[in-house]
């Protein structure tokens, strides 16, 4: 009798919280776990296996972390190309001002199709996120801050990603954070502050490492990298999987695998 009150007031408790917030405030599992996860693939294919949901997912916060030349760039420009092979726009906020168009084509990217900002300053890039996001129509929102700026403005920083995860949601368009971390480090997360925004937010968080470089006699013709999932709230995480970036007049990824 004790388990039969027991179910009737679980399901009294729903049945309020539905009328309240509408029929899809709950559900039961079944019914959405099947239910293939709307994503933006990252141009490599084991990564996108590897991530669980076939790449970046929708309506979500990704953060993508790297020194330069670590690779975080070229990640990027293929996830760009990626969006604009499926109709999308992408918004690129550049504030460190280092977006280079000529590389950005031989990614892939059709630079008509997309659009460049540059604000004058970290804290005025931060303040555009939510107009991006609140009126919509691209993509890709794409946001390329070093980490001593996010550091510097982490209050301003927090405030706006909290009111972007709801346009995003309804938008399902990708928020693509790039963290660039101090040239002078060895590529780890040793000089990232705890108390970061960022990580909270992110859905979705990748480290990217270079490993070597790959030389044709005296020539460098690629390199080899390794991208580590940090965080995935839609599927497993603490994977490493290797990349090959090859160029020869344009810029091809070759696969390597997945090392748990």
């Amino acid at each position: 009798m004790a388990d039969k009150d027991k179910k009737q007031r679980f399901e009294k408790t729903i049945s309020g919280i539905q009328q309240r917030y509408g029929l899809k405030a709950i559900q039961p599992l079944k019914q959405t776990s099947s239910a293939p996860i709307p994503h933006l693939p990252t141009g490599f294919p084991d990564l996108d296996a590897a991530l669980g949901t076939g790449g970046l997912p929708h309506g979500r916060i990704t953060e993508l972390i790297g020194m330069p030349t670590s690779g975080m760039s070229t990640l990027a420009l293929k996830v760009i190309a990626s969006v604009q092979r499926q109709g999308g726009t992408a918004v690129y906020l550049d504030v460190p001002h280092t977006f280079d168009p000529d590389y950005a084509h031989r990614c892939g990217v059709n630079l008509r199709q997309m659009m460049l900002v540059h604000p004058y300053y970290g804290k005025q890039a931060i303040a555009m996120l939510p107009d991006f996001a609140v009126n919509g129509g691209f993509g890709l929102l794409l946001l390329d801050m070093p980490l001593s700026l996010q550091t510097t403005h982490q209050e301003q920083l927090s405030s706006a990603l909290g009111r972007l995860l709801a346009p995003l949601h309804q938008s399902g368009a990708v928020l693509l954070c790039l963290t660039s971390l101090q040239p002078t480090g060895d590529g780890s997360l040793s000089t990232y502050p705890a108390q970061a925004a960022l990580p909270h937010y992110a859905s979705l968080r990748l480290l990217i490492q270079k490993e070597r470089w790959l030389y044709r006699r005296q020539d460098i013709y690629g390199y080899t990298a390794q991208v580590k999932i940090l965080k995935n709230k839609l599927g497993l995480s603490g994977h490493t999987v290797p990349i090959t970036i090859t160029f020869n007049g344009t810029v091809k990824s070759d696969e390597g695998g997945v090392v748990p």
